[in-house]
């Protein structure tokens, strides 16, 4: 499968739990979602090819930096910051794994 098609399941799977975390804001939840995901998406899959780092620490990072996205441009707690970005990333990770191991 092309490369896009991971970045755009990975739209798909994480910006509608962004939405359904800031309901009052989804317009704008969904558009500091996708930048996010425009940001470290990207990014980890240049750590993927240059280091030896597991991919599972590498997402975990990806997390982390998203949280803190969350909290800055949402102006949210950290508390739901880091939990709608662990739950979206870690749902998308293990799709993602589904779809790798078993298609």
């Amino acid at each position: 499968m092309p490369i896009y098609f991971y970045f755009l399941l990975t739209l798909l799977i994480e910006l509608p739990l962004v939405w359904w975390f800031f309901r009052d804001r989804g317009k704008e939840a969904l558009l500091i979602g996708f930048l996010l995901n425009l940001f470290t998406w990207p990014l980890l899959h240049v750590f993927i090819y240059l280091t030896r780092l597991p991919v599972n620490v590498l997402e975990a990072g990806v997390a982390v930096t998203e949280a803190i996205g969350y909290r800055i441009f949402m102006g949210c707690s950290w508390k739901k910051a880091f939990a709608v970005s662990f739950l979206a990333n870690g749902i998308s990770y293990g799709i993602g794994v589904l779809i790798n191991n078993y298609l």
